[in-house]
């Protein structure tokens, strides 16, 4: 049973939002935004995109940012006036069109700014810093409109587009490649840091309730992602950028290429969650938006790290994605003003749910279609997986590289519009268990496009690292009331006992003694003591021990 918190809570959780500020800031505002009802991309924009000229097709025309023009300005029509000097804009869609009922509330919109229609199913929206922390808070699905002017363009010599040149690597060798990814491990993983399961980092026992972009349990889940990088042998950098007072993380693990290390393949998925805004700060697990596609670039990490590849690799975990796909901007913004010339990027956003129809969307733009038919080829060669090929990209990590021109597309489950957890406290595992072996048949069809784009070799160096051993306790609901499931696993079967002790050591309950079994065994506990008494409130702990090994872990009884 979840227990709602009190009115007291909401304050407190708006005034750590208002703490952040302007949590975009307020750059050297440039050129304008605008919409042309009825125009297709390639009227105002043809060729490679630009910087400079940002363009979003929308059911009912072609929305425009002109990062260069004078302000106020575009070189396409007519912007829309700004009201505010302060403000930032926004695009926001339905979420999906066909269902009405999950339909965007225009009305609501306006509670946070100006309101300016862009066709019948998306808005331009312009929030001044003062609302800016709770709308974002507001789940709506959203877009970040740059207005500061783009970073330095490259010479001209560098700057022009070149062929993918996607290699045709041998099938036999892509399907030993893939063949080393691991359904444990990539299980493991989401249950880690959406808080079905604990984890051990920096010698102790951690657990985590949320990845919202300003909590400390969220930079722990980075910690933990970037020491297991770091442990396969990539050099990792915490690539840092400022939201408002939050300093956020990307995290970006590299592996130098061998005849091309100039060249870059992104393979990349946002590690931040969300959740309404009472619940956002404690309660966020994002099991499925985004612990899944964090789970997919860190295992197809674990099976390169021992292998050879002719260009370079950048493996990428976003942060603040969920506060219009900050990360991925700030990344991009860097690689376009340092030169770095990234051939291509695989992007990783909810790849574990289905409904109807076990397979994905491939996300992209027309003009990268090279890539995304590798992609789809590779769907087709190594999974049981149905696929389309969507050319409206939207509201995830691949936009931004798109904008920039550089060829990219998103993975994500064919069903992900039906997910009825999206944005809620209840993305957990539980609700993607059944259906979590889709995850790893999208990892199999990535790492085989990774293959031919970052061109494998048939070297191997080594055997793929084994992913940690899955922690031993894990709990929930935590805090509870009245019940408790505890999880315990073991390696192999062992004579020992797990219990509930109280803060003073004393054994107060016990919960299984004697021979215990191999394997993850559950046991639930009801917070009474051996005699059937109800226990006070309080702080206990729940202690698994055997000849070999013992591990403890922290239990909040909250009636």
């Amino acid at each position: 049973m979840r227990v709602r918190p009190t009115r007291a809570r909401l304050p407190l959780i708006l005034s750590s939002l208002l703490a952040i500020g302007s949590c975009l800031p307020v750059a050297a505002r440039a050129g304008g935004v605008a919409f042309l009802p009825g125009i297709h991309r390639g009227q105002v924009a043809p060729g490679a995109p630009s910087p400079d000229l940002l363009t979003w097709q929308l059911p009912d025309g072609l929305l425009v940012v002109d990062r260069v023009a004078a302000p106020g300005h575009t070189r396409c029509g007519p912007a829309f006036a700004a009201s505010r000097a302060d403000a930032d804009w926004f695009l926001v869609r339905d979420r999906d069109p066909r269902h009405p009922a999950r339909a965007v509330d225009a009305a609501a919109l306006a509670r946070f700014g100006t309101v300016r229609p862009a066709g019948a199913t998306a808005w331009v929206v312009e929030v001044p810093a003062d609302r800016l922390p709770a709308f974002l808070a507001a789940g709506f699905p959203l877009q970040r409109l740059p207005l500061e002017p783009p970073p330095a363009p490259l010479p001209a010599s560098s700057a022009a587009p070149t062929p993918l040149a996607i290699a045709q690597v041998d099938t036999a060798l892509k399907r030993a490649f893939i063949g080393t990814l691991s359904q444990a491990a990539f299980n493991q993983l989401i249950q880690e840091i959406s808080g079905y399961a604990t984890f051990f980092y920096a010698g102790q026992l951690r657990q985590v309730h949320t990845r919202y972009f300003t909590t400390a349990s969220k930079n722990l889940v980075g910690d933990y992602l970037a020491a297991r990088l770091a442990g396969y042998g990539y050099a990792v950098e915490l690539d840092t950028f400022i939201l408002g007072s939050v300093t956020c993380r990307n995290i970006v693990a590299t592996r130098a290429g061998l005849s091309a290390p100039e060249e870059y393949v992104v393979v990349g998925g946002h590690y931040d969650s969300t959740s309404p805004i009472l619940y956002c700060e404690t309660t966020a697990p994002g099991a499925e938006d985004n612990a899944s596609g964090t789970s997919m670039v860190m295992e197809i990490a674990r099976i390169s790290a021992h292998r050879g590849f002719d260009r370079s690799i950048q493996f990428v975990l976003f942060d603040s994605e969920e506060q219009g796909m900050n990360g991925s901007e700030h990344f991009v913004a860097e690689a376009v003003a340092e030169g770095r010339q990234i051939r291509g990027a695989i992007i990783a956003d909810m790849v574990s749910w289905y409904q109807g129809t076990y397979g994905l969307h491939i996300e992209g733009e027309a003009a990268w279609e090279e890539l995304m038919q590798s992609m789809a080829a590779n769907v087709t060669a190594y999974t049981p997986c149905a696929y389309v090929k969507d050319y409206y990209s939207w509201g995830s990590d691949h936009v931004p590289f798109q904008q920039a021109g550089i060829p990219a597309f998103l993975a994500i489950d064919y069903d992900y519009e039906d997910y009825p957890y999206y944005h809620q406290t209840t993305d957990t595992w539980f609700r993607i268990r059944d259906t979590v072996p889709l995850g790893l048949q999208i990892t199999r069809a990535s790492a085989a496009t990774l293959a031919d784009l970052a061109g494998l070799r048939p070297d191997l160096t080594g055997a793929p690292p084994s992913p940690p051993a899955p922690s031993r306790l894990a709990a929930w609901p935590n805090p509870f009331n009245p019940r408790v499931t505890v999880a315990f696993r073991l390696a192999a079967p062992a004579a020992g006992d797990i219990a509930i002790y109280d803060l003073a050591g004393r054994r107060v309950r016990a919960l299984a003694g004697g021979e215990l079994p191999a394997g993850e065994q559950r046991l639930s506990w009801d917070g009474r003591d051996d005699h059937g008494r109800l226990l006070p409130s309080g702080v206990y702990f729940c202690r698994l021990h055997t000849a070999t090994e013992s591990a403890s872990l922290k239990l909040s009884l909250a009636r």
